[in-house]
């Protein structure tokens, strides 16, 4: 898991990686803090599939750049674009199947 701390370490995340989650949360969002560690653990089933985490408490600023009007939003990006966005309230199986179609296409040769 890598801490994002401004918007030009976000794009240097989403670009230097082909398929990337991105988990914007808040301090005090209890749904947040819960969904953090679900995602951690469906990662495991992909290891080169980073984790990138913005406290968006301490970066205000990516609500503007993202769209983002609530918490937690997990995010995929695959080759330095975004193709899913879940908000609110994350439906982890939709998520872990959109991830599945995008890993199998940039790992089908591994």
């Amino acid at each position: 898991m890598q801490q994002i701390n401004s918007i030009e370490e976000f794009h240097q995340f989403i670009t230097s990686h082909p398929l990337v989650i991105v988990h914007v949360m808040r301090e005090n969002c209890s749904v947040c803090h819960a969904v953090l560690p679900q995602i951690e653990m469906m990662l495991k089933d992909y290891p080169d599939v980073p984790l990138g985490v913005i406290n968006q408490t301490h970066l205000e600023e990516i609500a503007g750049e993202l769209s983002i009007f609530t918490v937690p939003v997990d995010l995929i990006y695959l080759e330095g674009k975004e193709m899913h966005r879940q908000g609110r309230f994350i439906d982890m199986q939709a998520f872990e199947h959109q991830l599945n179609q995008m890993a199998d296409y940039v790992f089908k040769d591994e």
